[in-house]
């Protein structure tokens, strides 16, 4: 049992932030008496608790008297997700990706010299692929550099459009021994909470055991854990 559990608390507190958080789950803004008979609390005391969070700038009260939201939450979202560290959120993902399918998988993100590997993990197996952080990602030839010339504000070297719009559609970039024969990658786009590009999550292994497929296992769960970053990140529109 931890600490927080065995000292008592504040149980008007504690029913005062229950009741918040039933509100702060609501699609739309909801009246008193759906709200009170959702948290199973008389309408008049659960009135008092709302009247405390308006004056707070929790919750505020619309035009039609119904409850949402207030300027304090989006401020405490804000402060938030500043403090989110994408890089870090991104080198956790990779490592636990790298062990749980089996291939090397890194971070990159766009350097002066263009798409960089900054953090490699490796696998617990025998064969790998090594990829050296510091190592710079061609735009055209590299999963990852086709994540960049897709998502990002590259400078130079665009993507065909047909390959840009299919990148789009899988959501990752595939290669199959295009960069290096017998190699095939998978790359994923990790947005910030400005919806703009923040860094890249790359798979690559043996086309023996790395299917350069969208549709395939590992890229589903490569896509996943990227998007688990982007919305962290507060990426919007996800």
């Amino acid at each position: 049992m931890s600490p927080a559990t065995e000292i008592p608390g504040i149980q008007s507190l504690e029913r005062g932030l229950a009741l918040f958080d039933l509100l702060a789950r609501q699609e739309a803004p909801c009246g008193l008496s759906d709200l009170a008979r959702q948290a199973g609390m008389h309408r008049a005391k659960a009135y008092r608790y709302l009247v405390s969070l308006v004056r707070a700038g929790w919750v505020q009260q619309d035009a039609h008297g119904n409850y949402g939201v207030g300027s304090a939450m989006q401020t405490l979202a804000v402060t938030w997700l500043s403090r989110q560290d994408a890089l870090q959120l991104a080198r956790n993902a990779a490592r636990e990706l790298a062990q749980s399918l089996g291939q090397t998988c890194f971070v990159s993100v766009w350097g002066q010299a263009g798409a960089t590997a900054v953090r490699v993990y490796q696998p617990d197996r025998a064969v790998s692929v090594s990829v050296a952080e510091g190592a710079v990602l061609g735009l055209q030839s590299s999963a990852t550099g086709r994540v960049f010339a897709t998502w990002g504000n590259t400078p130079s070297a665009p993507l065909p459009l047909e390959m840009q719009q299919k990148i789009r559609m899988d959501g990752l970039a595939a290669i199959e021994g295009e960069h290096v024969s017998g190699i095939n990658a998978l790359s994923a786009p990790v947005f910030d909470g400005q919806g703009r590009l923040a860094l890249a999550l790359t798979l690559v292994g043996p086309a023996s055991s790395l299917l350069a497929d969208a549709a395939s296992p590992a890229a589903a769960e490569l896509w996943q854990a990227a998007r688990r970053i982007s919305e962290t990140l507060g990426c919007p529109g996800l």
